[in-house]
C-alpha cells in the first residue's frame, strides 16, 4: 500500500472522529443548558415557595386581629394564584428533569459514538502502517533476492 492510501484512509477517519467529537460537544452543551434551566426552575420554586410562607403567614396576621373580609379575601386569592403556579413550576421541573436525563443519554450515546470511531480509527492506521510496513518488507527481500541472483550470475 502507498503511503497516499495510508494518509487517505486517516484522513476518512479523522473526518468521522472531528464529527463524533463536535456532536459529543453538542451534547454535552445541551446537557449543560438542559441542567441550567432546571436549576432556574429550582430557584423560582423556592420563591414561590418562600411567597407562599410568607403570604400565608400575613393572612394569619390579618385572621388574628380585626381585619376586612374583602382584605383576607385578597390574600387567599393571591395565595391560591401562587399554589397554581407552584404547581406549574412543580411540571416544568419534571419537565426539566425529563429533558436533562434525555440530554445525558444523548451525550452517552455521542461520547460512545465518539470513543468507537476514534478506536476504529487507530485501528485502521494501525492495519495501514501494518501493511505499509509488509509492503516495504516484502520490496526489501525482492531486492535481497534480484542482488543475491545478480551477484550469483557475475561470479563463474
Amino acid at each position: 500500500m502507498s503511503n497516499d492510501g495510508t494518509q487517505s484512509t486517516s484522513s476518512v477517519w479523522d473526518v468521522l472522529a472531528s464529527k463524533a467529537q463536535i456532536a459529543a460537544r453538542q451534547a454535552q452543551q445541551q446537557l449543560i443548558e438542559a441542567q441550567q434551566r432546571k436549576e432556574l426552575a429550582v430557584v423560582r420554586s423556592q420563591k414561590l415557595d418562600q411567597l407562599l410562607a410568607e403570604y400565608s403567614e400575613q393572612l394569619n396576621a390579618i385572621q388574628r386581629r380585626s381585619h376586612s373580609i374583602l382584605e383576607a379575601g385578597n390574600y387567599r386569592n393571591f395565595i391560591v394564584q401562587l399554589q397554581a403556579l407552584k404547581g406549574r413550576s412543580t411540571a416544568e421541573f419534571l419537565a426539566l428533569e425529563a429533558d436533562c436525563t434525555d440530554a445525558r443519554k444523548s451525550m452517552a450515546t455521542a461520547d460512545q459514538e465518539r470513543l468507537k470511531v476514534e478506536s476504529l480509527a487507530r485501528r485502521a492506521l494501525d492495519q495501514a502502517r501494518e501493511q505499509q510496513v509488509a509492503h516495504e518488507t516484502r520490496e526489501a527481500e525482492a531486492q535481497g533476492i534480484m542482488q543475491y541472483n545478480l551477484r550469483n550470475r557475475a561470479r563463474p
